[in-house]
């Protein structure tokens, strides 16, 4: 019951992975969310297939990428639909922003002040991306497993595959905060969540529990 609502949990956020309670016959510990079933010990099924017959391999993974192909383009076609107000929306607060721009160029908020804020300081900013660099590390526990780290490279791999799909940023985000005010997590798979960057910005350091 356990690992169904740990699956349910992963697919409600979007991930494409999940790690059970526990791990499958062969001890592998990360499952596919689509269909829970192991990544590790479906990768060498595909490949003892594919040494057992190449070119009946080959012909089956290039109907599969045409037929995915072909699902991209609808999802694509169905969220350009349903989100053509959410682009009227979007051009509206462009030009807003666009007008605050013009009628506020000292503001210490706009993009000019903030790369010539860099430009003067190089010290602090260097400081300041040091400081998150370090936080990173310090948060990462040494007894992460290869699998844990490979997960977490997938992570930021479907970060960056939702904003190639969906035309806006996409974060990887700490959901417990690696330095916040009143709690801190640390790096790894079950602390991560792949949100907007929108979502991400207005969370800022904080924590909701």
């Amino acid at each position: 019951m356990k690992k169904d609502l740990i699956r349910a949990v992963a697919k409600e956020k979007g991930e494409q992975y999940y790690v059970p309670e526990k791990p499958c016959a062969k001890g592998h510990s990360l499952r596919s969310t689509a269909g829970g079933g192991c990544v590790e010990c479906r990768k060498a099924a595909e490949k003892r297939r594919y040494h057992a017959d190449p070119e009946k391999t080959k012909v089956i993974v290039k109907a599969k990428y045409q037929k995915n192909s072909e699902i991209l383009r609808a999802k694509r076609r169905e969220h350009h639909n349903m989100h053509k107000d959410d682009e009227v929306l979007k051009s509206k607060a462009c030009e807003r922003a666009r007008k605050w721009r013009i009628a506020n160029p000292n503001h210490a908020n706009t993009k000019a002040a903030k790369r010539a804020y860099k430009i003067n300081n190089p010290h602090k900013t260097q400081a300041s991306s040091v400081k998150r660099k370090v936080g990173k590390i310090q948060r990462t526990p040494k007894w992460l497993s290869s699998e844990e780290f490979w997960l977490i490279e997938e992570i930021y791999a479907l970060a960056a595959l939702r904003t190639k799909m969906h035309g806006f940023s996409w974060h990887v985000d700490h959901i417990i905060p690696l330095q916040g005010k009143t709690v801190s997590g640390l790096h790894v798979p079950e602390n991560l969540q792949v949100i907007p960057w929108l979502d991400n910005v207005k969370k800022a350091n904080r924590y909701a529990a």
